[in-house]
């Protein structure tokens, strides 16, 4: 009886939390094709839309243009823990096969740590001319990205829910080889501990705290005026802001505003970690609402670009939906293939569809999906002669 009362009490227990989270999240997870009120795809297409406020849908001003030619020219904000590493596979592989140059610094693998200057530029000695594209990690200021690429740049990033994002940040930060200080220092369950312990991580941005807001290069304040411009701001920069959740609807509508083909965004998921230690379930509901208010400015940037992305994707018209279903078998075809370990020169035939012309994948193409970012870096700067000093290798 006791065995019994305690597994409907438990049971309980789970239920009400699911809830809870359900309802917490509501605004950016309710619906793959949320209504955009006044904003009809007529007047996102011609830009007559309202953008004096924030979040409600009606309210945003897209820059849904699409690119004429492929676009070339890419300023990709590398966003920690959010499928970034992922992204920016994508985009090495994009630029290796078209010979174009890349942005790297005297760091392995990164391009600034503050908002105001990008560290020491390595110039490309076997290139001539600008550079095509940025994709390490960076803070973001349009002034110092743009003092780098070519006034044409289109700029993207990425998000993820900031729960999801936060968890996965400390369960990767307290490996032993990542292990960050501050998160050392948190005893017993690191994830609930944190929300609940505010003395382990007191600064408005870190690691584990509004790390999303810190990337997008928003000033250390909460005010409600300051956050609202910085929107504005990173609204009327970026194209396209990706969204983890809905990753292949993301890389489809990324491709038909740049002008890609379907080859160039296929993906073998990087930097994944296969067993995190915690996990949502190890939280309370009300850990969930200090969660919220902890990680207030993540929460502006996710509910910001969440709600702009779908508007973007309603935009697209019809057709949009079947690519990404094609899109998702072709990957599944993919994910087969290069797991067969196939040899540099075997090859996988994409048949022509409606969103994609005959194309074949080889296995040097898969072993390029798997190679790690240090790696991919290294050598990228071979080919380009952007090599580190031996110093900096491991700095």
């Amino acid at each position: 009886m006791i065995r019994y009362v305690f597994f409907h009490f438990r049971l309980l227990w789970v239920i009400t939390l699911s809830i809870s989270y359900l309802a917490l999240t509501q605004m950016v997870t309710e619906s793959r094709h949320p209504d955009v009120g006044g904003g009809s795809v007529e007047q996102v297409r011609s830009g007559n839309v309202n953008n004096s406020c924030h979040v409600p849908l009606s309210c945003l001003e897209l820059p849904v243009t699409h690119s004429v030619t492929e676009a070339r020219h890419i300023g990709f904000l590398k966003v920690h823990k959010a499928a970034s590493s992922t992204m920016q596979n994508i985009f090495f592989r994009f630029g290796l096969n078209r010979n174009l140059t890349f942005v790297f610094t005297d760091h392995p693998n990164y391009f600034s740590r503050t908002t105001d200057r990008h560290l020491p530029l390595v110039p490309p000695r076997l290139r001539s001319g600008g550079y095509d594209i940025l994709c390490n990690h960076g803070m973001f200021n349009r002034k110092t990205y743009g003092s780098v690429l070519p006034p044409d740049a289109v700029y993207i990033a990425i998000v993820r829910d900031p729960l999801q994002q936060f968890i996965s940040s400390v369960n990767y930060y307290s490996q032993p080889g990542q292990l960050l200080p501050h998160l050392a220092a948190v005893p017993g369950n690191k994830v609930q501990n944190l929300i609940r312990m505010p003395q382990y991580d007191r600064t408005l941005f870190s690691y584990t705290r509004n790390t999303m807001a810190r990337d997008f290069g928003f000033p250390v304040t909460t005010n409600p005026k300051t956050v609202a411009d910085k929107l504005d701001e990173l609204e009327n920069t970026f194209t396209v802001v990706l969204l983890v959740e809905y990753f292949p609807e993301s890389l489809i509508l990324m491709k038909r505003i740049l002008n890609w083909s379907l080859a160039d965004i296929l993906f073998i998921s990087n930097n994944v970690l296969s067993k995190p230690k915690w996990s949502v379930h190890n939280l309370t509901v009300s850990d969930l609402q200090i969660f919220r208010k902890r990680n207030y400015l993540d929460y502006k940037v996710y509910e910001h670009f969440h709600a702009r992305f779908w508007v973007q994707v309603r935009a697209e018209g019809a057709g949009f939906n079947e690519e990404v279903l094609h899109f998702r078998s072709v990957l599944d075809s993919l994910t087969l293939f290069c797991k067969g370990n196939p040899g540099e020169d075997q090859t996988l035939t994409v048949t022509s569809s409606d969103w994609n012309e005959d194309f074949e994948v080889t296995g040097r193409d898969c072993a390029y999906m798997r190679t790690d970012e240090l790696k991919f870096i290294s050598l990228l700067r071979r080919i380009q002669g952007s090599e580190l000093r031996r110093s900096r290798r491991h700095a």
